[in-house]
């Protein structure tokens, strides 16, 4: 029995019951119960709440646990204190506003569902996680977090991690020949950032900017929605063509590899891009997505390191040669051009998170992070030849792909066969309904020329699982 007088209050409070086999704590529970009770109107507002000791003992709790649930209530503005009477309920909850939003009724969260934990067969520049260095990262990570709070330590400005910026433009030099100082190096959020910064850093709005067809859809999209006047250009075996290029503020490229065809730009043609520059006084991104992944043949030269112009800005991704949850990525300017970079990231603020910076910057100047891509490359090596093999014993006459000397996939073209029954875009559909992930070329294309073909993505599956997603891929094409 309640030693409370049986009141509407005190017949609902007596009713209260905490299940001490949650591992809810038991001051929460409460907190819940008496809310709901004051939202249900089961308690009047103004209504009077029992005194903590005297609500403990009935309860059977601590009277700690009922003076935090008290606490709460008053900090919610459920409950007020007067002073010398004890606790009410806040008056200014009429029974009206007891039914706004559907307090009244009863609400259950929803959890969200969980997305795929691992990446579908054939996805292009996939991340493989049982290849990542897991343990040493964790250490990085909790060891530069520690030392954050040493007054000592460099802070990560606007600009990225200083040791960071080093860190990369002394990668660049080693591994694409680069000569490049940190204070040209700008740490970003990856491709959507950079492209957000070069717009307005180089006053693209309304200006025309020339970009790869097919080509990579993020500087499309970002550019157009920012206001830039986007001018696709149709490439051809030797990539992007200047001699078929209009004048423009900037060209997009991937020279080193063409995103998504896969062809190397020559160093003649390279030249001739350079000659445009000029001649237009024109600006040139370089995208060198995923360049540390070659697995034959010498690189050429970057267009950057080419030019003696300084109108060639060079950008990069850890995405794919680390992982994409870093989300990080980097933008290196001519010098003449860092101090107008720098005064729009002081006005604009840094997007990309500081958190693993540091973490990463050690894990660079430690050699663990060249460790990595050469260990990767190995890998992914021996997946892209495991792929070919598997096309030809399982797909022959329905696809065509050829050895590249890097990337992180393939593009594969129909053969006459398969192209007379379906498009690219049909094969991608019956693929997705298998569970596969084989996006079609000709959704890269912004022109009237539509290419047909298939991007074969390898870098995240073993090659058991290349050979079965063939495998697999074929009983659903031959049909």
């Amino acid at each position: 029995m309640s030693r409370f007088s049986i009141s509407t209050t005190d017949a609902a409070i007596a009713g209260i019951a905490l299940d001490r086999t949650s591992r809810t704590p038991l001051h929460v529970q409460l907190t819940s119960l008496l809310r709901d009770m004051i939202l249900s109107g089961r308690i009047a507002p103004g209504g009077r709440l029992p005194g903590s000791r005297a609500f403990a003992g009935d309860l059977g709790v601590s009277r700690i646990t009922v003076t935090t649930s008290m606490d709460q209530l008053i900090a919610e503005g459920f409950a007020e204190g007067r002073h010398g009477a004890g606790l009410f309920v806040a008056p200014h909850l009429p029974d009206t506003s007891l039914k706004i939003g559907g307090f009244d009724k009863p609400f259950e969260i929803r959890p969200i569902g969980k997305a795929a934990e691992s990446p579908v067969p054939f996805q292009p520049a996939a991340h493989d996680a049982r290849l990542f260095p897991h343990d040493e990262w964790a250490k990085l990570l909790d060891q530069t977090w520690r030392n954050s709070r040493d007054r000592t330590a460099p802070e990560v400005g606007p600009f990225g991690d200083p040791v960071l910026r080093e860190a990369i433009a002394r990668h660049l030099h080693e591994w694409r020949g680069l000569r490049c100082q940190p204070a040209q190096v700008f740490v970003t959020a990856g491709g959507g950032d950079t492209t957000q910064l070069i717009v307005r850093a180089l006053g693209l709005v309304g200006q025309q900017v020339v970009l790869e067809d097919p080509g990579y859809p993020l500087f499309a999209s970002e550019m157009s929605q920012q206001g830039v006047n986007v001018k696709p250009v149709a490439v051809d075996d030797d990539g992007l063509n200047p001699g078929t290029m209009p004048a423009a503020r900037l060209a997009v490229t991937t020279p080193s590899r063409h995103y998504p065809t896969g062809v190397t730009m020559p160093l003649a043609r390279r030249l001739d891009l350079l000659a445009w520059s000029d001649r237009h006084q024109a600006f040139i991104l370089e995208d060198d997505f995923d360049s540390e992944y070659r697995y034959r043949g010498t690189p050429l030269p970057t267009l950057m390191g080419l030019a003696n112009n300084d109108r060639v800005l060079y950008m990069g991704s850890f995405s794919k040669v680390f992982t994409p949850q870093l989300r990080l990525g980097y933008l290196v300017v001519p010098e003449p051009l860092a101090a107008e970079f720098e005064r729009v990231l002081r006005d604009r603020g840094p997007l990309a998170s500081s958190v693993a910076q540091p973490a990463l910057a050690q894990f660079m100047v430690s050699g663990r992070f060249a460790t990595h891509i050469r260990r990767m490359r190995r890998v992914y090596g021996v997946r892209q030849q495991a792929l070919i093999e598997s096309v030809a014993g399982h797909l022959g006459g329905l696809l065509k792909v050829q050895p590249e000397a890097g990337g992180m996939h393939l593009t594969a073209l129909l053969g006459a066969d398969l192209a007379v029954r379906m498009s690219d875009v049909e094969v991608s559909r019956k693929a997705s309904e298998a569970g596969l992930a084989l996006p079609a070329l000709s959704g890269y294309c912004a022109g009237s020329v539509r290419h047909q073909g298939l991007l074969m993505g390898y870098s995240g599956f073993d090659e058991a699982e290349l050979n079965a997603a063939c495998r697999k891929l074929a009983t659903v094409i031959r049909k």
